[in-house]
């Protein structure tokens, strides 16, 4: 029974809808049910592992593999948007934020990208 329990924990965890991948592990974030207006957007906040409050739009950023053709695999996608940031990075707007976490996903399993996702908005710190 605890096995089964396991592993029903780690299934619900590892398809939740709010998470990403950092560094090629899956990053799960908790909603703190907290929306602030901003520039025609909304900002949705969640509370990281580590209890670091970020913001998220409906931006991602994206870095494709040398050997891929980043324009081509973006256009796949349901995006309203995306712009070079640099050679190899891409932001990129979506129409809806709840889907960010589902595309982010999707792009870093395609095995394609070195990265993807939200382009997270944080608090100011010192230096």
């Amino acid at each position: 029974m605890k096995i089964l329990l396991m592993f029903l924990g780690i299934f619900s965890i590892s398809y939740t809808n709010e998470s990403y991948y950092k560094n090629g592990k899956l990053v799960v974030l908790q909603n703190i049910h907290s929306i602030r207006s901003f520039n025609d957007s909304s900002i949705k906040y969640y509370k990281t592992v580590s209890g670091n409050k970020v913001g998220i739009t409906n931006q991602l950023l994206v870095q494709c593999k040398e050997s891929v053709n980043c324009p081509k695999l973006l256009d796949t996608f349901n995006l309203l948007s995306y712009s070079k940031l640099s050679d190899k990075i891409f932001i990129v707007k979506i129409e809806n934020r709840d889907d960010i976490f589902f595309i982010s996903r999707a792009l870093f399993e395609s095995n394609k990208v070195a990265f993807a996702h939200p382009n997270f908005i944080k608090k100011r710190r010192k230096r």
